[in-house]
Parts: structure tokens; sequence; C-alpha cells
């Protein structure tokens, strides 16, 4: 087995007229792992599609590619098989493949173990959970060795235990000099790549390593203290556009924990007040890149110029992703005596109210199954607390508590001072990870059904935020736009609470900035924000996190609290393959990071003996690095049976008085 150099040049591929690949270029290498970032529609799918051979392009030049028995494909929705056991679909590939017996064999055993699915190899597809699953539909694409490997978002909704399984996975491939293409939404994932490509409307907006794509980002990004980022975070709403905001908040701009930032456009020539230049990470770098290609897109279609002062004439904020080209902005008046309104709400209060939502010792059972043991959280008004955990940790069934629709065995639950109840439900706004919306009506009838099943008229911004959208069902508009339109129905009636579950679990990094930002202007107001969410990277947007491991708080506290005494090994090697098989063989937490190896709460004696013994003796250097959420997190973990939680699933529900 041997890897391929696939080389793409100036390709299109259209559906109809649609056209999700504009003349792409690109170079796949083997032994190297590139990860296709970018929003929903972006052209990623579209891509793997192309180099697996199910589309085919209409114009431009595809070379290098493999016999298809010699690629494996993992897509979106993980293809296992659900009426098949983990041992039986693996198996039929093994069959589809042609494999040796002995060797499928040998090669199933060692994989499942290397996923963690040994001990679940009889349960059925339907039965495992999402991370399982997604870890099965793995190793069915890598069964058979191929030369190229293509997988379709393997990690997005999974969890961070199996996100990091999945990623060891892809590593171990690259190692053994595969060429690995993934899709993800996840940018922390993206940056331990190889290489990247940053994707949008169907075009490679940047590519290259992180370092590379972080140095050519367009504009300028600063960086300013919270106190200045409230300001601006109370008059940036849905729909909003930057030049009707007064002159001096008059700039694209997002918070991330204690720091505020703001893009200015390669033309823009203003310098923030109180704002000085800081270099991008690749976050802010994404950010960067979307919203400097939406606004030359806006430019070309009707022709807008930018003022004097480089404010641009049309943005990214006013277009919302809009899903019709009919949509209706609301008018700078009306935006800005909204602003004004909601400026007036009361400021972020004191620590000293009293709590929004609080767990006192929980513990819940189902038969003889614990599924909480002594579980304390609390929200207070104004708080950000972010809920962090694998599947099976816990989250759906405290969740469930908090609302009321499930009952404690011992310890106590309280919304808003008193026993969850109908009444209290109606002073609180819930994202389901299934959204709750109703994919028929357009956005303007979601938000306006869900004002009156309230008994309320809604917020006007959120009226304003749905006419943006169009009168296109709301099923068929784009998955970021969804995810905002969720949060608008939710706040739609002025709740005290909220709380999200995988509110941006599939965005793309500006959506994700924007719902986090109003997120963020909701708490400045006084309101609780409860928040799961399988992105570690956002977990430093909360003023405290909650980890849960099988029902029990692992620990609690800023991320700064959580990951201090914790320390990760970033090994340097110029053959970083055999330092991966070496520390592998040596069963040690390791991972890829771009061209180095990252071992997690590892002793260095271990780590260097290891090295030491590899058949290729590589040369190395060792730096100690605080570890970061993601390892400490998977390090709390078990693998195996307990990924799944027994409690109901709360996903496609909403809560309703």
């Amino acid at each position: 087995m041997s890897g391929v150099t696939v080389t793409l040049n100036r390709v299109d591929v259209s559906f109809g007229t649609t056209r999700a690949l504009r003349s792409f270029s690109a170079v796949f290498e083997p032994g190297k792992v590139t990860a296709l970032t970018g929003g929903d529609g972006a052209g990623k799918s579209t891509l793997l599609k192309l180099l697996a051979g199910r589309v085919h392009s209409d114009a431009g030049s595809v070379s290098g590619l493999p016999p298809k028995e010699e690629i494996g494909y993992q897509p979106a929705d993980s293809g296992v098989w659900r009426d098949m056991s983990v041992e039986e679909n693996l198996r039929f590939v093994a069959g589809v493949y042609k494999m040796d017996p002995s060797h499928a064999r040998d090669r199933i055993e060692a994989l499942m173990a290397s996923a963690g699915l040994t001990m679940a190899r009889t349960r059925i597809g339907r039965n495992l959970s999402g991370g399982m699953r997604q870890k099965l539909g793995f190793i069915m694409a890598a069964l058979h060795e191929p030369d190229l490997l293509l997988l379709d978002e393997p990690t997005t909704g999974v969890d961070p235990a199996s996100r990091e399984d999945i990623w060891t996975l892809i590593s171990s491939q690259a190692a053994d000099g595969r060429t690995v293409v993934f899709a993800t939404t996840y940018l922390d994932e993206a940056e331990r790549s190889s290489t990247l490509l940053l994707m949008n409307k169907g075009r490679a907006l940047a590519d290259g390593t992180s370092d590379r794509v972080c140095a050519h980002a367009p504009g300028s990004l600063w960086q300013g203290p919270l106190a200045l980022g409230r300001e601006l975070t109370a008059v940036s709403t849905f729909g909003s556009r930057p030049q009707d905001r007064p002159a001096n908040l008059s700039f694209h701009n997002w918070r991330r924990a204690d720091t505020a930032y703001i893009w200015t456009a390669p033309a823009d020539r203003r310098v923030p007040d109180g704002f000085t230049r800081c270099d991008f990470d690749l976050e802010n770098a994404s950010i960067a890149y979307l919203l400097n290609d939406d606004e030359g897109a806006n430019e070309e279609e009707d022709g807008s110029s930018r003022q004097a002062d480089g404010t641009p004439g049309r943005t990214m904020e006013a277009r919302s992703q809009a899903g019709s080209a009919t949509s209706e902005m609301p008018s700078p008046t009306t935006s800005t005596s909204m602003q004004a309104r909601t400026a007036a709400r009361s400021p972020r209060p004191t620590t000293d109210a009293r709590p929004l939502l609080r767990a006192d010792s929980v513990v819940k059972r189902f038969g003889s199954f614990t599924a909480l043991h002594g579980v304390s959280l609390e929200v207070m008004p104004g708080q950000v607390i972010g809920l962090i955990g694998g599947n099976g940790a816990g989250k759906t069934t405290l969740m469930r508590i908090l609302l009321g629709l499930e009952q404690v065995n011992h310890g106590s639950a309280a919304l808003l001072g008193a026993s969850p109840n109908l009444d209290s439900r109606r002073h609180i706004g819930y994202v389901p990870q299934g959204m709750g919306l109703y994919p028929t009506m357009t956005a303007r009838e979601n938000v306006r059904f869900a004002a009156q099943v309230y008994g309320t008229r809604p917020i006007q911004w959120t009226v304003d935020f749905a006419q943006s959208l169009g009168r296109t069902p709301t099923g068929s508009l784009p998955l970021g736009s969804q995810r905002l339109l969720a949060y608008a129905v939710a706040v739609g009636h002025g709740p005290e609470l909220l709380i999200l579950d995988e509110p941006t679990s599939g965005m793309d990094p500006v959506s994700r900035m924007r719902l986090w930002r109003e997120l963020h202007r909701q708490a400045d107001l006084g309101v609780g924000v409860l928040v799961t969410t399988h992105y570690m990277s956002e977990a430093g947007q909360c003023d405290r996190c909650v980890i849960l491991s099988h029902g029990r708080v692992q620990t609690q506290g800023t991320v700064d609290e959580i990951t201090r005494g914790h320390q990760s090994l970033t090994v340097e090697t110029g053959d970083w393959e055999e330092a991966f098989r070496a520390l592998r063989g040596a069963n040690l937490p390791v991972s890829l990071n771009g061209t180095t190896l990252r071992v997690p709460d590892t002793d260095e004696s271990e780590v260097r003996s290891a090295l030491d013994r590899a058949p290729g003796h590589p040369t190395y250097r060792l730096i100690k690095s605080r570890a970061n959420l993601d390892e400490i997190l998977t390090l709390g973990s078990a693998e195996g049976d307990q990924d799944q939680d027994i409690a109901p699933d709360l996903s496609g529900d909403q809560v309703h008085p």
C-alpha cells in the first residue's frame, strides 16, 4: 500500500443551476491529513464525492485518483448499516472488497480495539451512540487499507472523547502513508491537520498550514477590553448593518472570553478607539476570510461602493445568509429604535442575585442504572455556564430534570426559585439539538407561532431577523440560518433564562460568532445562559464550565482553572510517522498536531523511552505545555459500553408551556 497524490485543476461541478465547485484547484498528498473546513453549502461534501468518483466534473481536470477499490469513503451519515452488528458491518465490508478471510479477521480485531469497539462487537448499529457509530463508520472506510481515505464530517455532533479517538485513528492512517482528506466544521481539528482548505460557495478562500492561512488573512484584526466589547455587542443584533450603528461602533465585532475583537476590511483605514491591532489565530482568520468574501460578492452583485471611511455598503450582517432574494430587511430607523429599547433593559446584575437555575446533589436512577451521582450546578443572572461532557455523561438527563421533565431520586432542582413546573417554563427559552423549528413554515411564521404559544408578542428584532430570511420554508434554509433562527424563536418572548443544547453544531465560523455575540448580549442584559457544546474552543466563551463524566462532576471552573496542573508534551521531529507508531505501540495517548505530536498527562521518561526504542531512531525535541480541554476531557472519560446515555433524548423535543 502507498498513498497517492491527487491534483485538481480549475474543476467545476454543477447540479442544475447550482455551482457546487467553482474553478477549484488543490493537491492532496500521501502521509498528510488535509482538512476541508467551511459552512453548510461550502462544497466540502461535493469535493469528497468528486474524489470518491460519485460525481463528475463539468470542467477542469482531476489526476492521480486511484481505482475505486483503493478508495475508502465515509459519508456524513457514517455509512453504518443500522440493522447489523458492529462485527457484521465490518465483515460485510471485507466481503465487498474481497479481502483474504484470515487477514480480514486480524484487521477487524485490530481496528475494533483501536476504536474501543471490541466490547460492542455484537451491538447493532441503531443502538450505538453517535460517537461509536462514527468510529465504526471510520474503520469500515479504512478496513481494506485504501490508498485514498475520504471522510465527510466524521466528528460533527460527536462528543469530545470520541472526537479525540477519531482524530487518533485519522492520524494513524496518515502515519501509515495514506492520503487522508476529511471535512470538518471544527477549526481546532483543521488546525491540527497537515494542511487545510477554507471553503465558501464552492471555492477555496485559503489553503496551506494553519500558520500560512493566518498570516495571509485579509484586512486587520483589533482587540480591546471587555467593556468596549459590551458596548459593541449591545447594538450588533441580527439583521443590523454596521453602517446603521453609531460611527464609533460601526464595525464587524465579536467577543471571546474577556477580549473583544473588531475586523476591518483591507480598504478600511479606520483605527477603532480603544483597540490595538493584533495577530490572527485560525478562528479569527476564518471569520475574516468569510466576511471579506461576502463583502466582495455583495459589491459584485449590487455594484455598491464603500463610503469614504471604508464602511461597506452592504454586509454579511445585513444578508444574514438569506434564503430568498425577496427577503425584507428592517429599516435603519427600526433597527435603531429596537437597539435603544434593548439598551434600556437592566444591566448585568451583581452576583448576589438569586440563582435562575439550581441543581443540588441530584441523583437520578433508571432501574439499576444511576445516570447522575450527586450533581450540583447553578446559573446566576448574567452568567454563561457551559455544560460539557461526552455521550453518556448525563447532560441530557440533567437538562430534563432542570426542565421538569424528569423527577430526581435524591437532591433537588429549582427553576427560577421553585420546583420546575409549567409556569416557570414560560420564562425560559430552549433550543434543542433538533432546533425545534417547523420546516414547512417560513422563519417569520415560526417566530409568530412560538410567541402565540407563550401568549406574547415577539420581540421586534426577532421579527426583523425572521423577515430577513425571506419566504423560503425553514427546512430549506442553510444550516447556519436555521440555528440562528432557532435561537431567535427561543428568545422571542423575552425569557429570563436560556437553555441551549449544542446550538452551534455544524455552523460556519461567522454564524457561530454571531450566535455567541448574541448570547453575550443576553447575558449583559441579565439573562442566564446554560449551554452544552462539543466544541471545546467554545468553553472559553463561558464564565464557568461544568464537566460531567459518567454522571459525576469531573471538574468545574474557568478554562484556566480546569487546565491548570495538566501537562502535555509536544514532540517535534522530522519523522512524525515513525514517532507516532512508536508512541502508539507503547500505548501512550498520542495525536497529530500539524507536523508535531501531542502526548497529554504522560511522564516524560515514558515518552523518551518509547521514542528511543523506535526502529528508525528518529531525532526529536520535547516541549512542555499546558494540556488543552479536549485532552483533559478525553483522559477523564472511559470508552466502550458506557458511551451512551440511558435517558431519553431531548434532541428532537420543543418545550412549550
